[in-house]
């Protein structure tokens, strides 16, 4: 894994974060259209705003890895990522004149759910909402029709895409060392924790959604191809990586020469 990358990249783009501008204009959304996508915004806000407490304290059990080395610090920089996501995200609830939460039902399960097995697993439901967003996010960049909302969603919404090629990079390393049968075990998994996650935001997110003229069903259509896509090209990578492994495997078998020996 390319840690170095994305060592550069989340530090460029956290600074980014800090800087951007957003338009002055108050909001002049309808007052029901307003409120809901306040607190729709808000939810997210919230969600956003861990200190990456589980995700640190996982990232030490693998530190030592060489594959993955540098990866504590790419995660660190992840985290403060993030944390400029809360801060955009709480100058547009201020800006859609809502209220920020402490505490949501929704984000508290997603926190008891990263708590439950192991890394993989924290990656996993941290990628499950990674994936909603780039769906939400995408809603609101196309169909949210004040100036403040759409600057904070299309930024957040390149950045839940560079999320999402972190995480892939990552779980590409973990997943390669399993068997194809594991992993498609663990794609069935993957794709029923997401289908749950998607129905669930739908559903808490409704009012917001009637306001983009966006029913749930179709955002759960949306949060599906998100993952679909998502997960072609981690398996992608994952058999080009088959490939390459069997093809080292029978030249050796082959006593074909490797390395220099292959060039002279």
């Amino acid at each position: 894994m390319n840690t170095q990358h994305w060592i550069h990249h989340f530090k460029a783009n956290t600074r980014l974060n800090h800087e951007l501008q957003l338009p002055e204009a108050p909001c002049s959304l309808p007052e029901a259209d307003r409120k809901a996508i306040a607190n729709s915004v808000a939810i997210f806000q919230l969600g956003e705003s861990g200190g990456g407490t589980r995700l640190r304290r996982y990232t030490r059990s693998i530190a030592s890895l060489e594959n993955l080395r540098g990866y504590r610090r790419a995660v660190d920089l992840f985290v403060a990522e993030e944390q400029s996501h809360a801060a955009l995200l709480a100058r547009t609830v201020t800006h859609l004149r809502g209220d920020l939460l402490q505490k949501q039902w929704t984000n508290s399960i997603f926190r008891w759910m990263r708590d439950l097995v192991n890394l993989e697993f924290n990656i996993q439901v941290l990628l499950t909402a990674e994936l909603i967003a780039e769906a939400y996010f995408g809603l609101l960049t196309l169909r949210c029709k004040d100036p403040v909302v759409q600057t904070v969603a299309k930024k957040l919404l390149r950045d839940e895409m560079g999320h999402l090629s972190f995480q892939r990079d990552f779980l590409f390393e973990r997943l390669k060392t399993l068997t194809p049968a594991t992993q498609r075990l663990w794609r069935w998994q993957f794709q029923f924790i997401h289908r749950i996650t998607a129905a669930v935001v739908a559903w808490d997110h409704r009012a917001c959604l009637h306001t983009l003229h966006i029913t749930p069903a179709d955002f759960r259509a949306r949060a599906a191809r998100c993952w679909e896509s998502f997960q072609t090209r981690l398996e992608r990578r994952l058999r080009e990586n088959q490939h390459q492994d069997a093809g080292v495997t029978r030249g050796c078998s082959d006593g074909a020469p490797t390395g220099k020996a292959a060039l002279l």
